[in-house]
């Protein structure tokens, strides 16, 4: 999981994570900062930013799984993406009277929660979490740059592919049969996310099932083969002469 440079981004991104966490948990118990940060305990369909709505402050993600997303002008949600563990949200709408996009917990979430004043104090008087928040901001920053890239010249099935290797990064479960994935898989969940119609969704289930890639089983998607999986997309980018060097390095870097 390198980029050009050599640099492992995705050990770069957990190290960031948890330096991040343990500055915000010193800055929550000490008695003197405590009053800038409380921890916010969410249940499963609760909103931590709803679009449209006041900016009230930033989440840092201790547990649980979020779906930013937002409704396009045709009323169809369209997800931005998922957020877990050492995530922030909220941070992208800091310069907008009202939140730009929607955050909302798909099962009980745990994080700490900063509002407006105090971040503000926070990122002028404390160097340290300023650099660690902006170097986090940076990395996602980087990644989602490297995601777009591919995504727009992939076509539908594997733009599906994308998004199923995604999901099971950020949400699945290892067991013996493979990945298991039980959030945001529905047809029209992944057919947003992967910008493509609900029906090429559909088709590429089947032809993927039909593969022994993934199996469906009720509401759930086990990912079976992943190298397979990812050898398709690579083998794509080689058949369309696609930089191997930058091909290999978004496709190592996220999965």
């Amino acid at each position: 999981m390198f980029n050009s440079l050599n640099q492992d981004l995705n050990n770069i991104g957990l190290k960031q994570s948890s330096r991040l966490n343990n500055q915000l948990k010193l800055l929550a118990q000490n008695k003197d900062t405590s009053y800038l940060i409380s921890i916010k305990n969410l249940e499963n369909g609760s909103f931590l930013a709803e679009e449209n709505k006041a900016v009230n402050g930033i989440y840092f993600i201790l547990k649980g799984k979020v779906k930013v997303f937002n409704t396009e002008m045709n009323q169809k949600t369209k997800i931005f993406r998922l957020a877990s563990s050492g995530d922030i949200v909220g941070f992208s709408s800091l310069n907008s009277v009202n939140y730009w996009s929607s955050a909302i917990a798909i099962e009980n979430v745990e994080a700490y929660f900063i509002n407006l004043k105090s971040l503000r104090y926070i990122l002028k008087n404390n160097s340290k979490l300023s650099f660690l928040f902006i170097n986090a901001l940076a990395l996602k920053l980087h990644h989602y740059e490297m995601r777009q890239r591919y995504l727009n010249l992939f076509p539908a099935q594997e733009r599906v592919i994308e998004i199923l290797l995604l999901t099971a990064n950020k949400f699945g479960n290892a067991n013996r049969y493979g990945i298991e994935i039980t959030d945001c898989i529905s047809r029209k969940e992944i057919a947003s996310f992967a910008n493509t119609s609900t029906e090429n969704a559909i088709r590429s289930h089947r032809s993927l099932n039909s593969k022994n890639y993934i199996s469906i089983v009720g509401k759930k998607i086990i990912i079976k083969n992943k190298e397979a999986l990812i050898n398709q997309l690579k083998q794509y980018c080689c058949a369309n002469n696609l930089k191997v060097g930058v091909h290999t390095c978004y496709l190592d870097l996220f999965y």
